[in-house]
């Protein structure tokens, strides 16, 4: 891609996926840099241990290295911060995040997992799978894959897996020979006008796969199955939709784990009793579409079903943090944001809790809450949960909409179920008051939900001791 004396420097170097692209480019022998106000996660101690110099604020002497090449910032990186000015003022050429993955993945054929919902959990599955059938692929994941605790590396065989972000159109400029595209749903609507704006990105990220390439859909999603008409080539479809290429059957959902058969209806063969510890109906569904991608690329059917067996999961997705010891009820930390996402994890949580289910929900960006506020409520309002606590929304930059408040959402849940269990807390600087209230409702054999894209999976550690 580059000279290897090329030094890339990176704006928010902590972020999943700048670090991931980091990693990456470091394996690959360039020197990289970066500066991060959090500079003290695990993304940030994994790169350090690589090598990669890292500044805990801005406007650090790292920073300022005059044998910086090229500078790479985020979508959330506004053009006036002040490393942007300094790299403007300094004649660096300033790359979006998308592109240098772009670049990464330029050289080998790439598989790209893109959709509203579970993007991260597919994308570590297609991983592992890879892993297990020993094609060392090249991998950037938004999330950390448990059994290599990691969210990116440098492979040495031909393909590269990614995990493709709708949420700013900028998947639009990764290369992919093939892609995966688990559902298209509104979502991220401080990008997206509406439902229509959306479907027709997803229109065009799929119709630039080369011709020798496919897209590989879940024909059971609404949103996919409105918009196939418009694909330049046949996908490859996925589902319990009875047209769908490669149907799913005899799903069985347990506590910890789920089975199910599919039939591949073009050749009438069928893989038979799939075991995964995923758990849920949308996790059988995002298995099934890293099945099918795998033996289109003509991978052994058996090896597949027995290392799709062997899944260690990922990092914030119904991760079951411990047991806590002064209550005995189990934590468990999910990054699900979305009405949809919270949806089926009530559904699993539900099955999973022994006792009561109850949920600490931090809502994700003024915008989401804005704009999904009556899918909210009626998620929240479910009867599977019987104490719901909510806290101040993760702004991520943006400006409050008035009346659309955490405090709103709980009146507008109580008005719909009067006898609800539910609370509004605020999120002050310790969260001690969330602390203590958390301490004060548990009880043995509960099930804890940290429900939230944001910071809300930090009080795991002081619920568990």
């Amino acid at each position: 891609m580059l000279s290897k004396t090329t030094h890339i420097h990176f704006i928010g170097i902590s972020g999943i996926g700048m670090s991931g692209i980091a990693k990456i480019l470091l394996q690959q022998g360039y020197r990289i840099s970066g500066c991060d106000l959090a500079a003290d996660n695990k993304h940030i101690a994994e790169l350090k241990q690589l090598g990669c110099s890292i500044a805990p604020h801005h406007q650090h002497t790292i920073c300022q290295d005059p044998s910086i090449d090229y500078v790479v910032y985020t979508t959330d990186i506004a053009l006036h911060h002040p490393e942007m000015v300094d790299a403007r003022n300094r004649n660096i050429t300033i790359v979006h995040r998308a592109t240098m993955l772009a670049e990464i993945m330029r050289p080998k054929f790439g598989i790209a997992i893109a959709g509203s919902h579970g993007k991260t959990t597919t994308t570590s599955l297609m991983t592992h799978v890879m892993l297990e059938l020993q094609a060392d692929p090249t991998f950037i994941i938004g999330g950390h894959l448990n059994s290599l605790e990691t969210n990116a590396q440098n492979g040495t065989g031909p393909i590269v897996i990614a995990e493709a972000d709708e949420s700013d159109r900028s998947f639009l400029s990764l290369p992919k020979t093939w892609s995966i595209v688990t559902n298209v749903d509104l979502e991220h609507l401080e990008t997206y006008k509406d439902f229509a704006d959306v479907k027709q990105t997803f229109i065009k990220y799929m119709n630039q796969i080369p011709f020798y390439g496919c897209n590989i859909v879940c024909l059971d999603d609404t949103g996919i199955e409105s918009i196939i008409s418009e694909l330049n080539t046949k996908p490859i479809t996925y589902g319990q939709h009875p047209q769908a290429d490669m149907r799913i059957e005899n799903i069985t959902l347990e506590n910890d784990y789920s089975t199910f058969d599919i039939v591949d209806t073009r050749t009438n063969s069928r893989l038979s009793q799939i075991k995964t510890p995923l758990l849920g109906l949308h996790n059988v569904l995002n298995s099934t579409s890293v099945i099918t991608m795998a033996l289109h690329l003509g991978f052994d059917a058996q090896k597949i079903k027995a290392a799709i067996a062997t899944f260690d999961g990922v990092d914030r997705r119904f991760t079951i943090k411990g047991i806590s010891k002064r209550h005995q009820a189990m934590v468990v930390d999910d990054y699900g944001h979305h009405p949809e996402e919270i949806r089926n994890i009530i559904l699993i949580a539900r099955k999973k809790a022994k006792n009561r289910l109850c949920m600490l929900f931090q809502p994700h960006r003024h915008s989401r809450t804005h704009h999904l506020w009556n899918d909210f409520i009626k998620v929240l309002s479910s009867p599977d949960i019987d104490h719901l606590i909510i806290t101040d929304i993760f702004a991520k930059g943006e400006q409050a909409v008035e009346g659309f408040t955490s405090q709103n959402m709980i009146q507008e849940i109580k008005k719909i179920n009067p006898a609800v269990n539910a609370v509004y807390l605020p999120l002050d600087h310790d969260g001690q008051e969330i602390i203590a209230y958390l301490h004060s409702i548990l009880q043995p054999n509960d099930l804890l939900m940290l429900q939230g894209a944001g910071k809300i999976n930090k009080f795991s550690k002081e619920i568990l001791e």
